[in-house]
């Protein structure tokens, strides 16, 4: 290929930029260096097309934080002090600057060093005689935040991007020989991006001084190829190529180009030239996560040449579903919000990523959200390389558009970048403006069209949920997200149905592990983890730092069956296009938020094997709707049973087949469906399951496998025996109270069986099935807040019931109709038979059975609700069962002995509520789970009642009704809002009473009590509370305690 033909008239002049900066040309430079065009092209056609020399290696060093460096001049001179740093790496990396001498808390992992502000950079360079007349240009992959730059005293110029590298243009003529580079590098916070953007601050304390990556000198010939992308299209096998030529001669020109041995003619003017051409690309192999083919494409304009690689793939919207090249497929993606235990800062090899990929994909994933922020080059290389699906961020984390004009302006420059930079990756296939995203409609919807038009390649959104416009092409949406219940019914078709776009399921999970402590020994670099120390710390200072593997055993097999049932919930929901699981790893900020089943490391902690996860999270996952996890041997079982296939290609000729198995792994039952082929990229139903339990031995646990050839996935059921009364044994004594008769009953040396229903508010919590979500001490009012139970599952108070050591779904109702007792008033070696895992931020001592020597007797406790449950729940009925039989035999003796006082105090109450003294019955419209109409009324203002909210709220209005044994003569009502949070709070009402409305009220957003007089005294047997708005303007409702009021 000849050399491209440089047309002008004259000579020309150049010195550093090709266009100086106001700063440059107000200075006296040295002698000019004169050049023809004719001259500047026997150069470029002498010199290598594209030369790099790596900067990498000690620079001298210096911390200005007094800010003084620009104006004292610093680069005009060689930098005080003897102080080096390597780079590429940071100063934390070096560990220069002031110490962190901050106390340490629970937010997160400790950063030794901590500084904010300039730091300056500077080396000597030897630029080589044959780049004499060619572009240099200073490429510096990714800094925090804002770079300048000075070759010798010439200030060059200052960039501020934190997702793209900072390139700086030092034009035509700079003389070969050696030069003074000078760096100054200011992390300093420059606009509120938001608290947890991850492009600053990150998953780790990260907002690191330094430049990480790519730190070289590049040299081109004066025109050369600035810039090209490929846009392929898969149905006529050829691709878009735009080729941006760049221009530092000031010179028009032109030549002939080669794009993929495709002879094309380019011209350009003086600033440059866009050339666009389509080329042939037969055969080319397609990408995708099952075969990800890259292809390769030269581009060649004299002496340079860009080497693009690239894949053949079309990612779309298809209905409600996302497609690649014409195939539907289901996202199981996780967040990475730059978690760097070891660095604080991303690395920059495509090695280390595939390690995370493989990783991923080893547990079924195959996308990954970047959480407000996007990675550098290898991240998109190795995704490339793995077949993993990128969704990029802007850099923000809910801050509101429109309200800054320079954070606006910065956030608009970082898009385009984002999509320039990185956008011939086939791995980049989906952009969000940024996270839970707000603000100006115009401005967003004005955004999602910016990107739409700048490159088609990729699907956006304008927020990853929050607020949606109406020109986005997919939706991520929190709505319908958790766990409903121990049923595998549920779905969120109509989530689906009323958006009609792709939907992405926003941060599922988010359920708590432990700490675990051997983790520490990990942090060997810029950080250290003095969180997990106070948590140690305080946990040794209240006697159960012993229990610490136990509760995160407990604590994390938990949390794996929430992950189950939760990323089930999803793949039951036909039409449903993905989700980002917040998280497959920990994110270590926030408030200590372990979320994931893997440290932040991406070790795995051991609770689930990746092969066990594939089999609810992979691309073909069986499913079975089961109504409930509970019954009795004269049930049967009727379950649905359905794959979701989104394989490579359809299903030929699959046999499905299901069984029912004991612990021991021996099949009670088993039977197969008519062979069938399964389609990819859908739900496909596989039959009905009917079986019988009448003679499974019960009580027992049981698994259900459901399997399609080399796929299985199983489901755990309980089988008691069928219902009947529950009597307490002769020789034991039971008692809802603790009052005289069952101290009296110690004192006689009896065995007592204590349902207190009755606890003192300020020596209990309220009970819960479900876990703390994300952290308790970034959601500090959270209900729940505490975790499931630790057990021995071989004591012989639950010998007749079937349990794990931790919280499995027969536990559902009894944990949501339970009272947590703290026991911190135990002796330190006192043990529960039933721990309850309080959360880490505050490690009570916690329990719902216990049993205790008081004086000559023995005395068993359980603080669920159990006799009341017995009557129709078949678990409970179990396990009064159990601890009847318990007590009553020669094995209940107990070795912890308590003094009465201690239980004086844990049963002490103040008065019952006034509904409560007179019995009063209460039921709703509707309540989500954990959230009953009961709550109201339970004299607890931590619990509350709360109207379902997913898949979809009911809409207004909804309504309370309280009935009464007889006619009670109501003053009024008192209304105690919601005390965690505003959502739900009730805006309006009325009350009505068996003579109809009696009264109406507006309540203003506070968690205060509300009193509401009526206009004279009603006599009534039932009351009638209608929530019409709420404060927000929900359609759901809530509320923490009513009470009536009597005079």
């Amino acid at each position: 290929m000849n050399a491209p033909t440089l047309l002008a008239a004259s000579a020309a002049t150049f010195w550093y930029p090709a266009v100086a900066p106001r700063s440059i040309r107000k200075r006296r430079f040295p002698k000019r260096t004169t050049l023809s065009l004719a001259l500047l092209a026997v150069f470029a056609g002498l010199a290598l097309a594209q030369e790099r020399l790596s900067l990498e290696g000690p620079w001298r060093f210096q911390l200005d934080a007094q800010k003084s460096g620009v104006n004292e001049h610093w680069y005009a001179a060689t930098l005080s002090g003897t102080t080096t740093i390597k780079l590429p790496g940071t100063m934390d990396d070096a560990g220069l600057g002031p110490k962190n001498t901050k106390p340490p808390t629970l937010a997160g992992p400790y950063r030794l060093y901590d500084y904010a502000g300039p730091a300056w950079y500077q080396r000597d360079i030897e630029l080589p005689a044959a780049w004499a007349g060619r572009r240099v240009a200073l490429f510096l992959e990714r800094c925090r935040w804002v770079s300048r730059v000075w070759l010798d005293d010439h200030f060059i110029g200052t960039q501020d991007s934190l997702i793209a590298p900072h390139i700086y243009d030092f034009g035509l003529g700079v003389p070969p020989g050696k030069h003074r580079l000078t760096l100054c590098i200011d992390n300093t916070v420059k606009l509120d991006l938001g608290g947890f953007v991850s492009a600053l601050f990150g998953g780790t304390p990260g907002n690191m001084n330094g430049v990480i990556g790519r730190l070289e000198l590049q040299s081109t010939p004066p025109v050369w190829i600035n810039d090209v992308q490929v846009y392929p299209d898969t149905d006529k096998q050829t691709a878009r190529v735009v080729v941006n030529i760049g221009n530092a001669t000031g010179t028009a020109g032109q030549g002939t180009m080669s794009v993929a041995g495709k002879r094309v003619e380019a011209a350009w003017d003086a600033s440059g030239g866009h050339i666009e051409t389509e080329v042939e690309l037969r055969g080319a192999k397609l990408w995708d996560e099952f075969s990800p083919n890259l292809q390769k494409l030269t581009v060649k304009l004299g002496e340079d040449s860009r080497t693009i690689q690239f894949g053949m793939r079309k990612f779309a919207a298809q209905g409600t579903q996302f497609a690649m090249n014409g195939r539907p497929l289901f996202l199981r993606g996780t967040l990475e919000c730059s978690v760097w235990p070891l660095t604080g800062y991303p690395p920059t090899d495509a090695p280390s990523w595939q390690r995370i990929y493989l990783t991923m994909k080893s547990y079924g994933l195959n996308q990954i959200r970047f959480h407000s922020w996007c990675p550098p080059e290898a991240a998109f290389t190795a995704a490339d390389l793995e077949g993993i699906v990128i969704q990029a961020e802007g850099p923000q984390a809910n801050v509101p558009a429109g309200s800054d004009p320079n954070r606006d302006a910065f956030l608009e420059a970082e898009l385009k970048r984002i999509v320039d930079t990185y956008g011939n990756h086939p791995s980049f296939c989906l952009m969000t403006l940024g996270n839970e995203y707000g603000g100006d409609d115009t401005l967003l919807t004005r955004w999602v069209d910016m990107l739409i038009q700048r490159d088609p390649r990729h699907l956006y959104s304008s927020a990853s949920c929050a607020q949606v416009t109406a020109n986005r092409q997919w939706t991520e949406l929190a709505d319908g997200r958790g766990v409903h219940g121990p049923g595998t019914q549920d779905d969120l078709r109509a989530v689906v149905a009323s958006d009609g776009r792709p939907i992405m399921g926003h941060e599922i999970g988010q359920w708590m592990f432990f700490p675990d402590f051997k983790e520490m020994k990990k942090y060997t670099g810029v950080m250290v983890v003095k969180n997990f120390e106070l948590v140690r710390d305080d946990l040794a200072a209240k006697h159960l730092l012993d229990l610490a593997p136990q509760f995160g055993q407990a604590c994390g097999k938990q949390a794996v069956l929430l992950y189950k049932e939760e990323i089930e919930l999803l793949r039951r929901t036909p039409g449903y296009a993905g989700f980002s699981l917040l998280d497959l790893h920990d994110y270590p900020m926030q408030g200590t938020a372990l979320v994931g089943p893997l440290d932040p490391f991406w070790d795995s902690k051991g609770f689930i094997t990746p092969a066990a996860y594939r089999r609810f999270c992979g691309p073909t996952v069986p499913l079975l709707r089961l109504p409930k996890r509970t019954y009795t041997t004269d049930e049967p079982l009727r379950a649905t049973a359905e794959v979701s296939h989104f394989g490579p290609a359809d299903l030929i000729n699959a046999q499905p087949a299901w069984k029912i198995q004991d612990e021991r792994g021996r099949d009670l039952a088993s039977g197969k469906w008519p062979a069938l082929n399964v389609p990819t990229g859908k739900l496909t139903p596989l039959g009905t399951l009917d079986a019988s339990f009448a003679k499974a031995a019960a009580p027992a646990k049981l698994t259900v496998t459901l399997s399609l050839g080399e796929f299985a996935n199983d489901w755990e059921i309980w089988v008691y025996p069928p219902a009947g009364p529950v009597e307490a044994p002769a020789n034991i004594v039971t008692s809802h109270a603790w009052d005289e008769a069952a101290r009296s009953a110690l004192a006689a040396g009896h065995s007592v069986v204590l349902f207190p229903e009755r606890v003192s508010r300020a020596r209990s919590l309220r009970g819960s099935f479900l876990p703390v979500f994300w952290s308790p001490v970034w959601f500090p009012t959270q209900q729940p807040n505490a975790n499931g139970i630790l057990c021995d599952p071989r004591h012989p108070a639950l010998a007749q019931f079937p349990t794990d050591l931790y919280s499995n779904w027969q536990w559902w109702e009894l944990l949501n109709n339970s009272r947590t007792l703290i026991l911190d008033d135990t002796p330190p070696a006192f043990r529960p038979i039933v721990h309850v895992v309080d959360n880490f931020a505050r490690n009570h001592r916690l329990g719902n059975l216990f049993e205790a020597q008081i004086g000559p007797g023995k005395l068993l406790v359980c603080s669920i609700d159990l006799p009341r449950l017995a009557s129709r729940q078949p678990a409970a009925r179990q396990l009064l069962k159990s601890l009847y039989a318990y007590a009553a035999s020669a094995l209940f003796q107990p070795a912890q002995a308590l003094p009465s006082a201690t239980l004086d105090a844990l049963f002490a109450s103040g008065p019952a509520s006034t509904l409560e003294r007179l019995g009063a019955r209460i039921h709703a419209d509707s309540e989500a789970p954990g959230y009953e109409a009961a709550r109201a009324i339970d004299d607890d203002p931590d619990t509350c009642w709360h109207t379902k909210w997913d898949p979809a709220p009911a809409p207004m209005p909804h309504e309370l009704v309280v009935e009464f044994d007889h006619a009670v003569t109501l003053y009024g009502l008192t209304y105690l809002p919601r005390q965690d949070m505003s959502n739900g709070r009730i805006a309006e009402c009325e009350v009505l009473t068996d003579a109809g409305q009696v009264a109406s009220a507006k309540w203003p957003d506070t968690s205060d009590l509300q009193t509401l007089r009526f206009e004279k005294p009603v006599t009534t047997r039932t009351l009638r509370l209608v929530v019409k708005s709420e404060v927000n303007g929900h359609p759901f409702a809530s509320l923490a305690e009513l009470d009536v009021l009597l005079k």
